[in-house]
């Protein structure tokens, strides 16, 4: 049982993330006192190809550096590696360091056989371009593991600082169904949680803007920007742009009302 005084007693979340990437969070917030319901807008399935150009450009050796832009790439690479090396043997497979756009997604790779070697200390994309080496030569590859959908950011930067860049689709976001149920949850809400610009854009095209709860909080600058071109006012916004990051900055408002 959780205490009244629990930081985040008598406040309702309303989770917006894919419902195998729910439990993290609603667990952190039923552990500080939220009661929270799960309106998923977003589902995360595997590219058209299946990953077979993942698991072919990790299988050509042809790479100096792997970059990994989300959890859910990171978790697909991890993947693809494993089933790589059972396949040809872990000596056969030549596996380049990784960076990651943030903590959370190197997390993700703390039990597969990557090395991460970079983490920028901003967890978004123009975090990482800035704290990448420009490449030695005009030979030096790298492979960026990507949604389906991503902004141009890490691509083009890479790109202007001498890398090859090979992108490869790691998984697509595709829309969850929404229900009646889960509109009706949506009201109940108190506070809403945008851990992407992607759940945002579907929560207001799939829910209803009219359905947003008052207060509005995002993961990081990217979701904010795309609340607030949708007419959304986010109240607030992690930092650092982690899931712990984001339960620490509700818990903040809370205390802070």
């Amino acid at each position: 049982m959780v205490a009244d005084h629990a930081p985040l007693a008598g406040v309702t979340v309303v989770v917006t993330r894919a419902k195998a990437q729910a439990s993290a969070l609603t667990e952190k917030l039923l552990a500080l006192g939220a009661s929270t319901v799960g309106v998923a807008t977003i589902e995360i399935v595997p590219p058209v190809d299946g990953g077979a150009a993942l698991t072919a450009a990790l299988a050509s050796g042809n790479h100096d550096q792997i970059v990994v832009a989300s959890p859910n790439g990171a978790k697909a690479l991890a993947t693809a590696v494993e089933e790589l090396t059972a396949r040809m043997g872990c000596d056969a497979v030549a596996l380049p360091p990784v960076a990651c756009v943030g903590p959370s997604t190197a997390a993700k790779l703390d039990d597969s056989a990557l090395r991460v070697n970079i983490v920028p200390g901003r967890a978004v994309a123009e975090g990482l371009v800035e704290v990448m080496p420009e490449a030695v030569s005009g030979r030096d590859r790298l492979l960026l593991v990507q949604a389906e959908v991503a902004r141009g950011v890490l691509e083009v930067g890479l790109g202007e600082k001498g890398w090859n860049v090979d992108r490869v689709v790691a998984y697509r976001t595709i829309d969850a169904q929404v229900t009646e149920d889960d509109r009706a949850l949506a009201r109940t809400g108190d506070i809403i949680t945008f851990a992407s610009s992607s759940a945002v854009e579907r929560f207001v095209r799939l829910v209803g803007r009219e359905l947003v709860p008052p207060v509005v909080a995002s993961i990081g600058p990217i979701t904010s920007a795309t609340a607030t071109e949708l007419g959304l006012n986010v109240m607030i916004e992690a930092e650092p742009h982690t899931v712990d990051g984001l339960v620490a900055a509700l818990v903040m408002w809370a205390t802070s009302r």
